[in-house]
Parts: C-alpha cells; structure tokens; sequence
C-alpha cells in the first residue's frame, strides 16, 4: 500500500519531573496558525492577570486568604492551558505542582518554537530580496 505523510509540525517534548523521571511527552504544532493565535492570547492573559492578582493579593489580608488567591489563580492558568493544548496538558506540565512562576517558565521555554515558526512562515511567503516584520 502506497503512504502519504504530511507533516503538520508537531514538536515532541520530553517533561521531565524534578528528579528527572519522565511524566510523559507534550505536544503542540507552532507552525498552526490557529495554535499561534492561541498561544499569544495566553501570554496576553498571562501578562493581565499577573496585574489582576497582584492586586488581588494586596486585598488579601491573611496569609490564608493570600494561599486561596494563588491557589485560584493557578486553576484559573492550568484550565486556559487545557483550554489551549487539550485536556489534560497541564496535568502533564506541571504534575501537581502549584506555583505561578510555572506558567511564566512553560511560556517562555516554547516560545521560542513559536518565533522560530513565524520566521519561518514570513521567509517562505515574503517575496523573494524583500524583508517583512513578523
């Protein structure tokens, strides 16, 4: 039987747990329009709640009530991860860890991938001596 591969631009990661035992692989396509679209919306919402909670927090007037706000501003970025990557992605990430700094090191470590993509994209469909701003 003859075969057809078409390649998407999936990447395949590796996440590791702190002692280095893998959790699983994670995987998202930063040549997907759709998938960057997405992604820039999560750094945006990222950057808007980190505003949110900061005087949320400032409201807080015990340490208990400071943990609880955390504590839902993470659900609140683990559900827009899933939300964006699928069900489950944030499990696989973060395992049960709760800390927002988590949210910052996952964006800013696939990034990368999603620049890469777009130069990637401009290159190919820019006219050939002439340069374009992605």
């Amino acid at each position: 039987m003859q075969s057809l591969q078409i390649k998407t631009g999936e990447i395949r990661l590796q996440i590791l747990d702190d002692a280095g035992e893998e959790r699983g692989i994670f995987k998202f396509n930063p040549t997907d329009i759709e998938s960057a679209k997405k992604v820039l919306a999560l750094q945006g919402e990222l950057s808007t709640k980190q505003a949110e909670f900061e005087e949320r927090v400032a409201q807080c007037e015990t340490a208990e009530d400071k943990v609880n706000c955390m504590a839902d501003v993470c659900d609140y970025f683990e559900g827009i991860i899933d939300d964006c990557f699928g069900e489950g992605s944030s499990k696989l990430l973060f395992g049960d860890a709760k800390t927002l700094s988590m949210f910052d090191d996952f964006l800013t470590g696939i990034m990368p991938y999603y620049e890469q993509a777009s130069k990637e994209r401009v290159a190919k469909y820019s006219p050939k001596g002439k340069t374009r701003k992605s």
